[in-house]
């Protein structure tokens, strides 16, 4: 694993801001690293993940594969094969949205792909992919109501249905405004799914790493203490990498 890149650790940095501060009369303190991994438990508590799970998978609940690196290389490789397909529906000329054979394959190809991913992400453990995924999904929600008048629903659960009746009938400059470009709301989905992908594979590392180091379990010998601070320490550092 490459370390690389340690200052782009986004959404935990406000954990360090503090630290080095000059107006810090306790920094490089026991009472300041207590609390800072207090903080790192609870960010990467269950629950904290349960919470943002729940809101991706409208409700339903995970099961015992959740976690694991085989969980989380599909996580990745669903994500990028959204960003393909996402890419490939962004690319789209006005010819291409004209002709609606293409059109729907395309636009059938991105939903099925898109949903896989939702799917995927109901089995992940990695908050940064959980974050990038209720971002996607919460993207993807706003243009619910121009989706649903081109023919594609988005549901409870956040997956997409097409009609394929209603997308053929769908007026082109309205299609062209949701897929056909660089900023539409499929480019931002790809986008998303790019730091999907990248936070997955730093997940099933870490999880790799700790089975490799500390089994399973990790909680046996000498070295539990060691352990608890290590994957702490280890899951948020490399969750937070992009």
């Amino acid at each position: 694993m490459s370390i690389n890149g340690i200052g782009n650790y986004s959404a935990y940095s406000n954990l360090f801001s503090g630290m080095y501060s000059k107006t810090n009369t306790y920094k490089n303190t026991a009472s300041d690293l207590q609390a800072l991994m207090k903080r790192v438990d609870e960010v990467r508590s269950p629950e904290y993940r349960k919470k943002i799970r729940s809101q991706l998978e409208g409700g339903t609940s995970k099961n015992s594969e959740t976690g694991t690196v085989s969980s989380e290389l599909k996580l990745s490789e669903a994500a990028s094969d959204l960003k393909k397909k996402s890419a490939e529906l962004s690319a789209l000329s006005m010819s291409d949205i004209k002709d609606k054979d293409v059109l729907v394959k395309k636009v059938t190809a991105f939903a099925e792909s898109y949903n896989s991913a939702v799917d995927a992400m109901g089995k992940s453990d990695s908050v940064d992919a959980l974050r990038a995924g209720l971002s996607m999904t919460n993207t993807v929600k706003t243009y619910s109501g121009a989706l649903s008048r081109i023919g594609v629903k988005v549901g409870s659960d956040n997956k997409l249905t097409v009609n394929e009746e209603t997308l053929r009938a769908a007026d082109d400059n309205a299609v062209s405004s949701m897929f056909g470009s660089s900023y539409s709301p499929v480019a931002r989905v790809a986008d998303k799914a790019e730091d999907i992908g990248k936070a997955a594979v730093n997940k099933a590392q870490t999880t790799a790493f700790r089975s490799m180091m500390y089994g399973d379990t990790g909680s046996s010998g000498l070295y539990s203490g060691y352990n608890t601070f290590a994957s702490s320490f280890l899951g948020t550092f490399f969750d937070s990498r992009t």
